[in-house]
C-alpha cells in the first residue's frame, strides 16, 4: 500500500530550518500557506504554539488532521483566510514562515510585507521558494508557479520589502538537483499534464496535496528509509552548500525592522 511520505528534499528543507532556529529566542510561529501542515508539525515539534493560514479548504482539512493533537492541546489553531486579500486581527508571533508560496503570488514584494505584519518588530521571517530560473521545468507549469528565484534576486527582494539581516541559502544540494529530472518524470507518468489547462488558482490549490507514486507516495515500508535517521547524511552534507548558488531550493530570511 502506497502512504503519503516526505521525499528527500522536503528532510533537507526541513533540517535548514532546524539549522536556522538553533539557539534562536522562538516561542511563538504563524505559517502563511501552511499547506497539509508539515512545517506546523515541525514547528510545534520543537515546542514552539502557532498558527496556520491557507486559502485552500482542502489544505485546511489535511492539516486539521495531521495536527489533530497539538489543535486539541491548545499549542495550534487553524485559519482559513486568502492573506493577499483578507485582513487578519492576528497576536503578532516572534516567527513567520512561508515555504514554496510566494512563487504563486503575483505581488511578491508585496506578499513579504504582508507576512512581515504577522511578526512582531524584531521577529525572524523565513521564505522557501523555488530556486535557480535555469531550472524551469514541467512541474513549475503544473502547480501554479510564476516564477523561480535566483539567489540575488531573493536577497534583493527581501531587502527591498523592508526586512534586514537578510540571507539567503541553498538548500537539498545535491539530493535535490540530482533527484529533480526524475521527480519530473514521475509527475508525467502521473498524468499530472492535464492541470496545464487548469488556472494558477486551481492548480496552486492543489500542488501541496498532490499524490504522485514514489515522488510522494510510497510503499508504507519505505518509512525504514524516508526518515531523518537514515537520510541524517544528506542533511548534513547539504550545509557545505548553504552559501552557493546551486540550490534548485532556496531560504530567504530575515529580520522584521524594530518599530521607531
Amino acid at each position: 500500500m502506497f502512504v503519503k511520505l516526505d521525499p528527500p528534499g522536503s528532510f533537507c528543507q526541513y533540517e535548514a530550518l532546524r539549522d536556522l532556529l538553533k539557539g534562536r529566542e522562538i516561542d511563538s510561529f504563524v505559517d502563511v500557506g501552511c499547506g497539509g501542515g508539515d512545517v506546523s508539525k515541525l514547528l510545534c515539534s520543537l515546542g514552539l504554539r502557532g498558527i496556520g493560514i491557507d486559502f485552500s479548504p482542502a489544505a485546511i482539512e489535511a492539516a486539521n488532521r495531521k495536527l489533530s493533537g497539538e489543535i486539541g492541546r491548545g499549542q495550534y489553531q487553524l485559519v482559513q483566510s486568502d492573506v493577499t486579500s483578507d485582513r487578519l486581527s492576528l497576536t503578532k508571533s516572534d516567527l513567520g514562515v512561508s515555504i514554496m508560496v510566494m512563487e504563486h503570488i503575483a505581488d511578491d514584494s508585496g506578499y513579504v510585507r504582508t507576512v512581515s505584519q504577522l511578526v512582531r518588530p524584531g521577529g525572524l521571517v523565513v521564505f522557501c521558494v523555488p530556486g535557480r530560473k535555469d531550472h524551469w521545468s514541467f512541474e513549475d507549469e503544473t502547480v501554479g508557479h510564476l516564477r523561480r528565484y535566483d539567489r540575488k534576486d531573493l536577497r534583493a527582494l527581501l531587502e527591498v520589502s523592508g526586512l534586514t539581516d537578510v540571507e539567503v541559502w541553498s538548500l537539498s544540494v545535491p539530493t535535490a538537483n540530482v533527484l529533480v529530472g526524475i521527480g519530473n518524470a514521475l509527475a508525467r507518468r502521473a498524468g499530472e499534464g492535464r492541470k496545464r489547462n487548469l488556472t494558477k488558482i486551481e492548480q496552486t490549490k492543489t500542488s501541496g496535496l498532490r499524490e504522485i507514486p514514489w515522488k510522494t507516495t510510497f510503499p508504507s515500508v519505505f518509512r525504514l528509509i524516508l526518515n531523518r535517521y537514515t537520510l541524517y547524511p544528506l542533511l548534513v552534507i547539504q550545509r557545505l552548500f548553504y552559501h552557493t548558488d546551486l540550490g534548485i531550493a532556496i531560504l530567504g530570511f530575515g529580520r522584521v525592522p524594530d518599530a521607531k
